[in-house]
């Protein structure tokens, strides 16, 4: 239980981070910001590649 504590903790801090409200170095927060938009590409991409495998899938099926 306590782990999920610091995992929220860890995200708050993050976006206060992101969100401008900390004052840290502008190269970490372009670093974090450039983070986040590299999962959400990652993402992106992995929901896009399985897409494609079921689209696959369902043209083997018919």
């Amino acid at each position: 239980m306590m782990i999920l504590v610091w995992l929220i903790d860890i995200l708050v801090i993050g976006v206060k981070i992101l969100g401008g409200r900390m004052n840290v170095n502008p190269i970490l927060r372009y670093g974090l910001w450039l983070a986040v938009l590299s999962a959400v590409v990652a993402g992106i991409g992995v929901l896009g590649y399985l897409l494609v495998l079921l689209q696959h899938q369902l043209t083997e099926l018919a």
